[in-house]
């Protein structure tokens, strides 16, 4: 392809593992620069990548010649000063979520992509898999006015100390916590298909508070939770509960329930989809495709369509924003155990 886009990748966690790769893949980009943290580690993925420039200070990256474009995939109380950054520079943001640590941050960003006049979009990749798009769409179809709807996800990679470094993930002051990594996306999945959330209630839980290094026998203490459950009251009407653990001895895949007053739809473990409306046999296709690159794929080539021919983009800022809100009302109903109103998110 003609006049790809030239991108920069700052964060080497899933950055390097799912979006440098599709980066690599896709006709439509051309990585250029690599930041992380430590200059090694930059200059290894670089490589990796056949990217010009691999470092660790972000000024370097933002001034590469012919940047048009970063991936911010850093730690969540990062995003804020980095994207704006980024869009300071003129460049093209892609921001990992949550936007930012709190809807305050995360106008900030909104706000400097939008003085900048460049485009601005948040990677909500699960929306995109096969297995999330298709029951959204049946969803919308059948299920009518909604009356409870249910998502689980049960995880055994945290199981013990050494089942998983740690990382800036385990650190609640970074942003880390599975949140973060996985409930912001069934708050999506929700606000889709449900966006007036009326209140919401939480609480979390750290189940293995130890984790190694990697180092030696080195360990380091955990606090950012492992375990959450989430309770959603809406607007008009219904209710959803939004669990995770990821200490369990025996893990499964998501499932989902949405269950309305004119049918269902059910995302099974197995990634079989089925749905009906009242008094139907329950109707079922798949498995469905569930991969995070072929998701990401076309988040990366939305991200094109909106720098190279004007598309709105998708997911948007407001998305994010609206994630945002409900965010971090989770957080304060966890703190101060009570049911919380989510600030207005425009």
């Amino acid at each position: 392809m003609e006049n790809p886009v030239k991108i920069a990748l700052a964060g080497g966690g899933f950055g390097s593992k799912v979006a440098l790769p599709v980066y690599r893949e896709l006709d439509e980009f051309e990585p250029v620069a690599v930041w992380s943290r430590r200059p090694e580690r930059a200059e290894e993925l670089a490589q990796e990548a056949e990217a010009e420039l691999g470092t660790s200070d972000f000024d370097e990256l933002l001034s590469f010649p012919g940047l048009e474009a970063v991936h911010v995939a850093t730690p969540v109380s990062t995003h804020a000063s980095f994207a704006v950054a980024a869009a300071e520079r003129g460049l093209h943001v892609l921001c990992e979520k949550p936007l930012a640590e709190n809807l305050r941050d995360a106008h900030r960003i909104a706000s400097a992509i939008r003085a900048a006049g460049v485009v601005g979009a948040v990677d909500w990749e699960l929306r995109m898999k096969e297995t999330r798009r298709r029951l959204v769409e049946r969803a919308r179809e059948v299920i009518g006015s909604l009356r409870m709807a249910s998502v689980s996800l049960v995880q055994s990679d945290h199981a013990e100390p050494d089942s998983r470094p740690w990382t800036w993930v385990h650190d609640a002051g970074m942003g880390g916590g599975r949140l973060q990594g996985y409930g912001v996306h069934d708050l999506d999945l929700l606000l889709q298909l449900f966006p007036e959330v009326e209140a919401v209630a939480a609480v979390t839980e750290v189940g293995v508070p130890m984790r190694s290094t990697g180092e030696g026998d080195e360990m380091r203490r955990v606090t950012a939770e492992d375990t959450y459950a989430l309770v959603l009251r809406f607007g008009g009407g219904g209710i959803a509960v939004v669990s995770l653990v990821s200490t369990a001895r025996h893990g499964r895949n998501d499932v989902i329930e949405l269950h309305g007053d004119e049918g269902t739809v059910r995302l099974d473990a197995d990634e079989m989809l089925w749905w009906g409306r009242a008094g139907d046999e329950l109707q079922s296709e798949g498995p469905l495709d569930s991969s995070s690159t072929e998701a990401f794929k076309l988040v990366a080539r939305n991200f094109w369509a909106a720098i190279r021919e004007g598309a709105a983009p998708d997911p948007s800022l407001d998305e994010g924003l609206r994630v945002q809100a409900v965010f971090d009302a989770v957080r304060v109903a966890d703190v101060e155990r009570r049911w919380v109103r989510p600030e207005p998110s425009a």
